[in-house]
C-alpha cells in the first residue's frame, strides 16, 4: 500500500495529521514544515504563521522531545489545572509531583484559568514536549481532546472527578454525593431558603454536580433553588462577596448559603460580617474542600472535607501502573467528609 499524495489525501485518523498534510494545507513543501518546528528562526514569519495554524487545524503536534532524546519515553508527565490561586490545587500538584519522583518522573504544570481553549493549547504545548502522559481536572472538555490523547497512545486519568459510568478513567470524589450530604444537613436544622453560589456550571463538571447534589436533596422537602438563589462567579474571594450580597438582593430572608468551595464561602463571611449579619444565627455558610484557612477564620467554616493530597497520590499511582501496562481500577472514589463548624447552624428566625 502506497500513500496517495493527490489532493484527496485526508490527515492520519489519529488525530495527529501527517507533516505532508500539513505541507498541503499550507502550501509549503515538508522541508519547510520541518524547519519550522525545529529550526523557526530559519522561516519567514508569514510562513510560521501558515504551518502553525495548519498545524492545529490537523492536530499535528511534533514530538520533538522524543526526538531528540531517540526515545519514545521521557519520564515526563504533564498535568493541566484551572487555577494556581486555590490552595487545594497547590497540595493537589505537591502529593502528585512527589508520588511521581519516586519513579523518577518530572512533572510539567499547565494552567488554564477555567478556558477551554487554554487548556486544548497548554495540552498541546504538552504533547509537543513529549509527556509520557497527562493528568487532567474533571471530565467536560472537547471529544477532539480526548481523541488526540487516544491517536497518540498517551495515557490519562480525569482527576478531581468520580465518574465509573464514563469510558474515561477518573480519580476523585463524589460531588454530588457530597452535595446532597451537606444540603440535607442544612435541612435538618431546619433552613428553608438556601442559596448556592459557585462556578459557571455549564462550564465546570464538578459545579454541575454540586448542583444536582442540592437538587437531589431539596425535592424530596418539596423545594426547589430558583434562578435568583443560584449565583455563578468567577473565583476569588470578592467573587464571594458579591456572590451574598446578590443573593441577599433577590432573597433577603435568606437563611443558609451553600458555597462550591471555601474561597467563595470565606468571602460570604467577609461579607456578611460587613453587613453586620449574624453567622450563624441569622445566616449559615458552608463550603467546600477545608482550606486550611477555614479553621483558622471566625466563625470557623463548616465545610466538606476534600483529601486532595491523597488524591494526587492516587492519581499518580494509576498513571503510573498504566504506563508499566498493570491492571488498575476505572474509576476511584476519594471520600469525603463533613467538618462541621461554628458558621452553620440552626435556623433561629431573622432580625435583619
Amino acid at each position: 500500500m502506497h500513500e496517495n499524495d493527490g489532493q484527496n489525501s485526508r490527515p492520519s485518523p489519529n488525530g495527529s495529521g501527517r507533516i505532508r498534510d500539513v505541507a498541503r494545507e499550507a502550501g509549503v513543501s515538508t522541508a519547510t514544515v520541518s524547519r519550522t518546528f525545529n529550526r523557526p528562526d530559519s522561516v519567514k514569519h508569514q510562513t510560521l504563521e501558515r504551518v502553525f495554524e495548519a498545524a492545529r487545524k490537523l492536530n499535528y503536534i511534533p514530538d520533538s522531545a522524543a526526538r531528540a532524546m531517540g526515545s519514545k519515553v521521557s519520564r515526563r508527565i504533564g498535568v493541566l489545572i484551572p487555577t494556581i490561586d486555590d490552595s487545594i490545587f497547590t497540595r493537589f500538584i505537591g502529593a502528585l509531583q512527589q508520588r511521581l519522583s519516586k519513579d523518577r518522573y518530572t512533572l510539567l504544570v499547565g494552567v488554564y484559568d477555567f478556558d477551554p481553549e487554554y487548556e486544548a493549547n497548554e495540552l498541546h504545548s504538552l504533547i509537543e514536549s513529549g509527556v509520557d502522559g497527562v493528568v487532567l481536572c474533571g471530565a467536560r472538555r472537547s471529544n477532539d481532546l480526548y481523541e488526540l490523547l487516544q491517536g497518540r497512545n498517551i495515557p490519562f486519568v480525569n482527576a478531581s472527578i468520580y465518574s465509573p459510568e464514563s469510558p474515561y478513567p477518573s480519580v476523585g470524589p463524589d460531588f454530588r454525593s457530597a452535595a446532597k450530604e451537606l444540603t440535607r444537613y442544612l435541612l435538618d436544622f431546619g433552613h428553608r431558603k438556601i442559596g448556592f453560589i459557585d462556578l459557571a456550571s455549564d462550564t465546570n463538571d464538578r459545579a454541575a454536580l454540586r448542583l444536582a447534589g442540592i437538587v437531589d436533596a431539596l425535592e424530596p422537602e418539596c423545594l426547589s433553588l430558583p434562578n435568583e438563589r443560584h449565583i455563578e462567579r468567577p473565583l476569588s474571594f470578592e467573587d464571594g462577596r458579591i456572590g451574598l450580597r446578590t443573593l441577599l438582593e433577590y432573597t433577603p430572608d435568606l437563611t443558609a448559603v451553600i458555597c462550591g468551595n471555601d474561597v467563595f464561602a470565606i468571602g460570604a463571611l467577609f461579607e456578611a460580617k460587613d453587613l453586620d449579619i449574624s453567622v450563624p444565627g441569622e445566616l449559615s455558610i458552608v463550603g467546600f474542600d477545608n482550606l486550611e484557612l477555614s479553621a483558622q477564620i471566625s466563625p470557623g467554616l463548616t465545610t466538606v472535607n476534600f483529601p486532595t493530597a491523597e488524591m494526587g497520590a492516587r492519581v499518580a499511582e494509576k498513571l503510573l501502573m498504566t504506563l508499566m501496562g498493570k491492571p488498575t481500577p476505572h474509576a476511584i472514589h476519594i471520600e469525603t467528609n463533613l467538618i462541621i463548624r461554628g458558621s452553620s447552624g440552626p435556623y433561629r428566625g431573622l432580625s435583619r
